[in-house]
């Protein structure tokens, strides 16, 4: 964040994270906890509540440091914070799932899981809410979530690691979650140049 004045633009992202068992914090207290064990105690909140929180109070931070810079420091600077890109895990992560496929769904073959869905809107919805008061900032909501739903193909799956199946090893780990190059992500960039050009 303390480079923020010298960028002409950022591109934020957050998501699968925020699923996973958490224990939220907020000024030093316990506020809240998802999917933790009983023993702690805490009570269960939605981590799309706090995955709102979180997205509104980086983008608010970004639009106050952006202004402590005087007006006329102030340069036009592009903020895409990008939606959620869904993982194509066949099974559970942890439990040998795979991602075998190896062409991409037809438009509607595939469609989008309540919780993606629900991330994307969040994203969407809180770029459109903080753009009217962004001064010389630009935000932008990266919409990348349909697309990538819609690739499959697109994920390392075994080859993660250099030579998975050297050892003769039956289970290797997938990776069903981030992208390859060349892949889906060049056309994220395209779309990402695109919003810069606007």
């Amino acid at each position: 964040m303390s480079q923020l004045g010298a960028l002409d633009a950022a591109v934020l992202s957050a998501g699968h994270w925020f699923r996973i068992p958490s224990i939220y914090h907020d000024g030093g207290r316990v506020v809240g906890c998802h999917d933790c064990a009983a023993e702690f105690n805490h009570t269960e909140t939605s981590f799309f509540a706090v995955f709102r929180d979180a997205i509104h109070r980086t983008l608010t931070e970004v639009t106050r440091r952006h202004g402590e810079h005087g007006a006329k420091d102030r340069k036009k600077m592009v903020v895409a914070l990008t939606t959620l890109s869904p993982s194509h895990f066949e099974g559970d992560w942890d439990k040998g799932a795979q991602c075998p496929k190896k062409r991409p769904y037809k438009n509607g073959e595939k469609e989008l899981g309540y919780t993606e869905t629900e991330m994307r809107k969040i994203v969407v919805e809180a770029v459109a809410e903080a753009a009217p008061n962004a001064g010389t900032l630009q935000f932008a909501a990266l919409d990348v979530t349909t697309l990538a739903n819609l690739r499959p193909d697109g994920h390392p799956g075994p080859y993660m690691h250099k030579h998975p199946f050297a050892t003769g090893s039956g289970r290797v780990q997938n990776d069903c979650l981030h992208w390859c190059m060349p892949g889906p992500v060049d056309t994220f960039n395209q779309i990402l140049l695109q919003t810069i050009l606007r």
